[in-house]
This record gives structure tokens, sequence and C-alpha cells, in this order.
């Protein structure tokens, strides 16, 4: 199993995992530095947890204003965690125009391999393709109005077994607490399902993780995911990105 570690930095006034952080451009810097060593960073500029309104990508675009001159000087794989294609290609744009050589992957969350999809992967870039039953890009904030209780992740990733393509059972959208844990649990017998290299699990501070173990406080939980992923990578196999608030954690552990 190749073990691959994601850092999370959020420049939303709202996430669900740590609103109220500061996303000044000192902040943010410390954080990339800090990130640096590590296999990617993802950076989201609008939160998706269910109980934000959604907004346009001109105001996502105008936060990500924040990070392009401190992403330009990056040597680490830069993931965008963004499910309007507005941003993404303009992101492309600024890859090109920038003449920057890392990586960049597209961290998806809608659902939706569209001919938006299409088009980026003619870029070259990974595409991270998530579990999210929402009907439209738009509604992509309100997944837990659209959950199956006939969950078929099988049938689901299949038709898009691609060299470019990450598959993300997105855990914590469109799905109840025990269907979260099912594919934890099962996450080995998943990958004998669908025949694919490259899997990301994104779990770091969900509100099933402190449901089950009944707390709020982020030391806590930052200590139980590092459990958790243990305990589901045991049997893995292939290429898994853990995308996760605290990757020091992983590679310490």
């Amino acid at each position: 199993m190749n073990l691959k570690i994601m850092g999370v930095i959020n420049v939303t006034p709202n996430s669900f995992s740590d609103g109220g952080e500061t996303y000044s451009p000192e902040s943010i810097q410390n954080k990339l530095t800090t990130y640096s060593t590590f296999d990617a960073i993802d950076i989201g500029a609008e939160s998706t947890a269910p109980m934000n309104a959604s907004v346009p990508w001109e105001v996502e675009w105008e936060r990500w204003k924040v990070v392009l001159p401190l992403i330009s000087k990056m040597k680490t794989t830069l993931s965008v965690d963004t499910y309007h294609p507005e941003t993404i290609f303009k992101m492309v744009k600024f890859w090109q125009d920038q003449k920057l050589s890392q990586p960049l992957i597209w961290n998806d969350v809608s659902g939706k391999f569209d001919d938006y999809v299409k088009e980026f992967l003619k870029s070259g870039h990974d595409y991270v393709f998530c579990h999210n039953l929402a009907p439209t890009r738009e509604l992509s904030g309100s997944h837990m109005e659209y959950v199956s209780y006939q969950m078929d992740l099988k049938s689901y990733f299949l038709p898009h077994v691609h060299p470019q393509v990450i598959f993300d059972p997105c855990l914590g959208f469109s799905k109840s607490f025990e269907q979260n844990w099912q594919i934890l649990d099962g996450f080995s017998s998943l990958q004998e399902q669908v025949p694919h290299q490259r899997w990301l699990l994104g779990f770091s501070r969900k509100s099933f993780l402190k449901k089950k173990y009944q707390t709020q406080d982020r030391e806590k939980l930052d200590q139980v995911h590092l459990s958790e992923v243990k305990r589901v990578l045991q049997d893995a196999k292939g290429e898994v990105w853990i995308r996760t608030h605290r990757p020091e954690l992983l590679s310490h552990g």
C-alpha cells in the first residue's frame, strides 16, 4: 500500500472543521510551509457543510486571490477543493501563465463526471471523483438531502476508472451515520469490488466521528481519526490518499 498524505487548509470563514481560524496571508503561508513536506496540500474556499449556503464561483475565486501569490512558490502538489468548473479552469490557466511544474489535483465533491471533468483531464492533471448524490453541481452542499439507503459504490465508480482519476467515497456526503462506518469497515472489500489503484479517504473531524466518540474536542478527534486511519489501512491496497487537518500525526504515526 502506497500511503499519500494530504494536508487541509480552508480559506473560508465558515468551515465546519476549522471555521473561525484566521486566513490572513501570514497564517496561510505558515501552514503552506508546515505542510510542504507532505504529498499534497488541499485548499478550499467554500464550505460544503450542510448548514452553510453555497456561494457563487466569483466569491470563491476572490478568496483564492489571497492564496495565489503564495501557491506560485509552492513545490508541493496543490489540490483545489471546488465543485465550480469556473474556479478550476481559472486555476489551470494560472498554472499555465505562471509556468508552474508541480502537479495539480481537482478535488471535486460534486459527484458529476461531466464534460467539464473530461475537458479538465485533457490538461494532464489528476481528478478526485467523489460519491455525492446531489442532482446538480449547484446543490453539492445540500448533499444530506439526497441520501440513498441502497448505496451501490461499485456501480457508481466502475464506469469511471481512469489513470488520472482518484476515487473518493466522500465520507460525510449523502450518507447516513451507519453508511459512513460501513464504508470504513469495508474499505478493503470496496477496493476488491472496484479494481482501481487510486483512492482517497477524507474523514478528518467529520460529524460521524464526533457522534461515535461523543466529543467536539479537536485534539481528541484528531487522535481518534489517526487510530481509525491506521485500522482502515491495515488491509488497504494500491495508492491511498488520506486527507487530514493534522497531516503531521500521520507522518509520525
